[in-house]
């Protein structure tokens, strides 16, 4: 719960700071006079004068994107960092005791670093086969493993015989 609050605090600070600073930009913008550089063309002065808006309304547009892009990167850093910390040891024995054998197995399908202890990553991925059928998969994995064992020598002497 504390990094959702940080979460959306920085989000929310993010954004109010750019709304304030675009707003900055804009009134600095409609203040703009390109009267000096008539002495250079004064179709140039022109055209400034008519696309004065759009230039500053395109720096906030730039502004907005890459304080997108900044926070979108922050955010799913934050999320990766948040999901390689361990649960309380007691939370993931209740889990284990409470899950079916067919949902242990999948836990110990995605717990593939065994040199570290369950991370709150491996328990999304978990949920998230247990989802998506890793139950029947590994079902049908133990299935084809077995018929392996049992047949595929003596298959595989026969097809070449044959050819």
């Amino acid at each position: 719960m504390p990094r959702l609050v940080l979460r959306g605090a920085v989000i929310t600070l993010s954004i109010l700071v750019w709304v304030f600073l675009a707003r900055e930009i804009i009134d600095f913008g409609k203040k703009q006079d390109y009267a000096g550089l008539e002495a250079f063309s004064t179709q140039l002065v022109t055209y400034l004068n008519s696309i004065n808006n759009y230039i500053w309304w395109g720096l906030v547009l730039l502004g907005s994107l890459i304080l997108y892009l900044i926070l979108s990167s922050w955010l799913s850093g934050n999320i990766s960092r948040a999901g390689e910390n361990c649960p309380p040891p007691q939370k993931v024995n209740q889990l284990i005791k409470s899950l079916s054998p067919e949902g242990k197995e999948v836990l110990a399908w995605a717990w593939s670093d065994r040199t570290e202890p369950i991370k709150f990553i491996t328990l999304k991925e978990t949920l998230s086969e247990l989802r998506n059928g890793r139950v029947y998969k590994l079902a049908q994995i133990k299935e084809q493993q077995t018929l392996l064992q049992h047949n595929f020598i003596p298959e595989l002497v026969q097809d070449e015989k044959t050819s």
